[in-house]
């Protein structure tokens, strides 16, 4: 045991030189603002971006921007004059903004994509106490981004809102306008005549990479949510929202020379501020967006963001901890609501000899309907939702024979309530969370309680959450916390710990990586800036151990990683972690255990600046494999973006592995020398803000070629080379391609007309082919080859 745990000595001694006497930056927080309320009529904005309303020049500024990014905090070079006021509709907020005309950059895109250009986004907290918030973005040409944000920094661009927001440019640089309807926010009740806000804004300047805030929030230290600038205004009874959202679509599949027309409706309707009821009916919940391709031949499941508008409307609540956000650490999401679980591939049929194709097995199924119940009362927050999917049709073969199945519908239901205190500079919070899926196999219930502590001045941030699962009467149990503590603004220390036993299943509407798993991670964080030849430097250090509920060591690793800002803004990432001796006990999907072998991992990435027209970013990492052996990367990717409207993307990824260890059947691996080639184009062009073309394509080739066969040792152990003769060749390849062209055209705030023309393919192996013809023939030989319009028109208040 103890060779496994010595890495954990490094603890004390990293602690020791880490953690030092706190100190609290100054964030600039002026007194509360109390803001001025006007007239809608008289008040006679134009969100146009221009400033020419004689109110803007009536009312006072505010200009407190310090640099964040690198977290000098020092003052910046240029003016930011902020004015805000509201009327009973809404907040009205315009930027006046120096910059010298020559250095400006204007670069158009996608809604919530983030790239170097010069932009603004303002951070609204409704709650007033740090509890929940959303943000909106808006950058030079006119892109919008948007999104929600929770505590501390649990920042989300999963949500659209019907605001409005546009640039100008003037003489001595720029400036924005904003109208954010109180309407579209969820509000606490409150009582008196004031309701108060927390107010964060932050300025891009593309040409120097550089972000300002006020107030000085940087991301190097602890507070953000807990810390906004407190704006205030009298308490008012905003408007009722209802909005009704029908949709019209068709879709030609080519393949099939088929029409298929769907017509339906999304409702939202807000009572009161802090209430939100929404209902779907015959949902279209086709793609207009794709997937990433993803070749993934391990046991662990791949996780694909949810991207549907129903769903990630009033999402937040069902968040119940930062894991459920994004990525945590080096691993996948752990979140007990999965929304694209609803609409998934029908589960298994378990049918003898049932042979089914690829398309057939991985079909969305349709959804009858959904609904959903979001709101608060007090300190109490709530959700309610549920979904009901209709009968999927499959056809397959059994025997040889053509057979034509249904499989019923699931049900989906999830309750969630949360108890937030927050109390001067610290919050606690309690929650509950309880989801259902009633399947024609059985039901699947789980239950969660999470817990939630920001200590005063916020240098310790604690989450944590108990699980229970009750899947065909087979019950689990678990648990996890998080842990940061921000000593001082550059220096951050976080703990994890997990415990999931063998049984626990959340995954029929959750995601969990694995259960039957004993976790504890550390890693310690350390942010410089201002260095002698470095705009800021973040080093990283971390420590991960996990064991199986058998004390079997399955995941261990002592990482090491450094960013570079350079003065001219180019970028350099290096890596180096060390994988001690470890088990695999889930590859061989049952079939015992076996020993790996330690490794090293290193590499580097270089990146030039990506405020100018033409990046250019490099990579290349090396690290060994599990049984000996070693595997190199190599990246490239271009940026060019010779005007405001047009941008071209091409990353390249090629790979190549001399022993490449895949699960075969029963106890049977084998090692392959293999090539992977993975390039990836994006064309975006746009007529305005409001319309784009766009064309992307997707392929991974993989060619795989037969080195060594093993097998997992009865009782466990290292991989035994399997001395049988060789009855079959165990090559193959791999092509899978992906292609869309889309032209979109928001017609109004959250209206749009979609065109969209989808084509993919996943050729079967071919090994003795080479990467021309499997590229070529991924074109050729389609497997959908489908074009869909569809209209989605926002109605409503």
């Amino acid at each position: 045991m103890f060779h496994r745990l010595s890495h954990w000595r490094l603890l004390p001694v990293l602690l020791i030189i880490a953690i030092r006497a706190h100190a609290a930056p100054d964030t600039f927080i002026l007194p509360t603002i109390k803001l001025e309320k006007h007239d809608e009529t008289t008040a006679g904005i134009t969100i146009d971006g221009r400033l020419d309303e004689g109110i803007w020049a009536e009312l006072p500024y505010y200009d407190y921007f310090r640099i964040l990014s690198p977290d000098t905090l020092d003052k910046v070079p240029f003016e930011s004059r902020i004015r805000l006021f509201y009327t009973e509709r809404g907040l009205y907020i315009s930027v006046w903004a120096e910059q010298p005309e020559e250095s400006l950059i204007a670069r158009l895109s996608s809604r919530d994509q983030f790239i170097a250009r010069d932009g603004f986004s303002v951070t609204l907290d409704p709650s007033g106490e740090g509890l929940y918030g959303y943000w909106f973005g808006i950058n030079l040409g006119g892109s919008l981004s948007d999104g929600t944000v929770l505590p501390e920094r649990q920042f989300s661009s999963r949500w659209d809102g019907p605001w409005r927001g546009a640039s100008a440019v003037h003489e001595q640089g720029y400036s924005v306008e904003y109208f954010l309807p109180f309407s579209m926010m969820s509000m606490p009740e409150v009582s008196g005549e004031t309701r108060r806000m927390g107010f964060f804004i932050s300025r891009r300047v593309g040409h120097m990479g550089e972000m300002w805030g006020w107030p000085a929030l940087p991301d190097s230290q602890s507070r953000f949510m807990s810390g906004l600038q407190q704006i205030e205004i009298e308490n008012f009874a905003p408007r009722k929202q209802f909005t009704f959202y029908p949709y019209a679509s068709t879709t030609y599949d080519v393949i099939a020379s088929e029409d298929d027309y769907k017509a339906g409706f999304d409702i939202f309707w807000r009572p009161s501020t802090n209430l939100q009821l929404t209902a779907t009916a015959n949902p279209d919940f086709g793609n207009v967006e794709s997937d990433d391709v993803v070749v993934n031949l391990t046991s662990f499941e791949t996780f694909f963001p949810e991207k549907r508008p129903f769903f990630l409307e009033g999402q937040e609540i069902f968040n119940t901890t930062p894991r459920a956000r994004a990525r945590f650490g080096r691993g996948t999401p752990t979140i007990l609501l999965h929304t694209r679980r609803i609409g998934g591939p029908p589960d298994d049929l378990d049918i003898d000899n049932l042979r089914l194709t690829d398309i057939e097995a991985n079909q969305p199924t349709e959804l009858i309907g959904a609904a959903k119940v979001t709101g608060q009362k007090g300190k109490w927050r709530y959700g309610v939702m549920t979904a009901v999917e209709d009968q999927t049709k499959i056809e397959g073969t059994i025997n040889g024979v053509d057979v034509d199945l249904t499989q019923d519908g699931r049900t989906f239901g999830a309750a969630r309530l949360l108890y937030e205190s927050p109390s001067g500079g610290s919050r606690s919070g309690l929650g509950w969370i309880t989801t259902l899926v009633d399947k024609p196999a059985g039901e699947a219930i789980v239950h969660g309680i999470d817990g939630h502590y920001l200590s005063d001045g916020g240098r310790w941030n604690v989450d944590g959450q108990l699980l229970y699962s009750d899947v065909d009467d087979v019950t689990g149990a678990g648990g996890f916390v998080d842990a940061t503590y921000t000593p001082r603004r550059g220096v951050k220390h976080k703990f994890t710990f997990n415990y999931f036993d063998d049984e626990l299943d959340i995954n029929d509407f959750g995601f969990l990586r694995r259960n039957d798993a004993i976790t504890a991670r550390y890693r310690l964080t350390l942010v410089n800036s201002a260095l002698e030849n470095l705009k800021e430097r973040e080093t990283s250090f971390a420590l991960s151990q996990e064991y199986n509920t058998d004390g079997m060591v399955v995941r261990s690793g002592i990482f090491f990683s450094q960013e570079r800002v350079f003065k001219n803004n180019s970028f350099l990432y290096t890596e180096l972690n060390y994988f001690p001796s470890r088990w695999d006990d889930l590859n061989s999907f049952g079939n015992g255990s076996f020993r790996l072998k330690p490794r090293w991992q290193a590499g580097a990435f270089w990146a030039s600046d990506n405020a100018r027209p033409f990046q250019i970013k490099l990579g290349h990492f090396h690290a060994g494999e599990d049984i000996g052996g070693n595997q190199k990367f190599y990246e490239t990717e271009i940026n060019w973006r010779p005007n405001d409207r047009f941008s071209a993307h091409l990353f390249l990824q090629y790979r190549v592995r001399s022993d490449w260890l895949v699960h075969d059947a029963n106890r049977n691996f084998t090692t392959f020398e293999a090539d992977f080639w993975q390039p990836r184009i994006e064309f975006d062009y746009f007529l305005s803000a409001k319309q784009q073309f766009k064309l992307s394509m997707q392929w991974v080739g993989i060619k795989a070629s037969e080195a060594n066969r093993w097998q997992v040792p009865v009782g466990d152990g290292r991989l035994l080379k399997d001395m049988r003769p060789e009855t079959d060749s165990r090559d193959f390849s791999i092509s899978s391609l992906s292609f869309q062209a889309r032209y979109r055209w928001e017609i109004a705030p959250l209206s749009d007309l979609f065109v969209v023309y989808t084509r993919g393919s996943d050729l079967p192996s071919r090994p003795n082919d080479d990467f021309n013809d499997l590229l070529s023939d991924a074109w050729t030989q389609r497997a959908a080859d489908v074009l869909v319009i569809k209209l989605r028109y926002r109605l409503g208040n």
